[in-house]
């Protein structure tokens, strides 16, 4: 954690805040980074899983439709369906008469899948769900609030990023012997 003493107060705990928000995204990346084997010899990636989860849960809609709830590209879901139709957990089928549509279901080999990522997620959702249940109605408020102040800073970084960048570049061109 950034403690530097020449900061105020408040600027010294959002770099806390923020380290630890750094710290728990890495935790978060490096879960979802990691693939597994649930027992058929085949890693699955997240992205994977993912899709998996999706065509399990909502076998009535089409690879479009599956994109937006995940909030990739319909090339992406494509790329990834080819991966698991590869793979042995997915096949794909076109209604009949319609070319432009694309289901993606899950073979048996994809229905272990899912039913696998669905119980890491009854596990996982009751030890949320457990936490949860410490706080109070208050704490819970202001966590929400928090969170969506935390999402609309995130939205933001990009524009400061750019911003930033472009400023550091032409002070670099205007002063290229400094440091800065």
């Amino acid at each position: 954690m950034v403690n530097n003493s020449a900061k105020p107060h408040s600027a010294i705990t959002a770099s806390n805040i923020l380290d630890m928000i750094t710290r728990v995204l890495n935790k978060a990346a490096a879960i979802e980074k990691e693939p597994v084997d649930i027992g058929h010899g085949l890693f699955l990636y997240a992205s994977e899983v993912h899709l998996i989860d999706m065509a399990g849960r909502y076998p009535e809609e089409g690879m479009s439709q599956i994109a937006s709830r995940l909030g990739i590209t319909k090339g992406a879901v494509s790329q990834t369906a080819k991966k698991l139709e590869e793979k042995g957990y997915i096949e794909r089928a076109n209604p009949e008469g319609d070319r432009k549509t694309v289901f993606i279901r899950l073979t048996e080999r994809g229905m272990d899948a899912f039913l696998w990522h669905t119980a890491y997620h009854e596990v996982v959702n009751q030890n949320m769900a457990e936490e949860v249940e410490k706080l109070s109605a208050r704490d819970i408020d202001t966590l929400f609030s928090i969170l969506l102040r935390m999402e609309t800073m995130l939205d933001n970084c990009p524009v400061v990023r750019n911003k930033i960048t472009a400023q550091f570049i032409q002070k670099k061109l205007a002063n290229p012997d400094t440091d800065i």
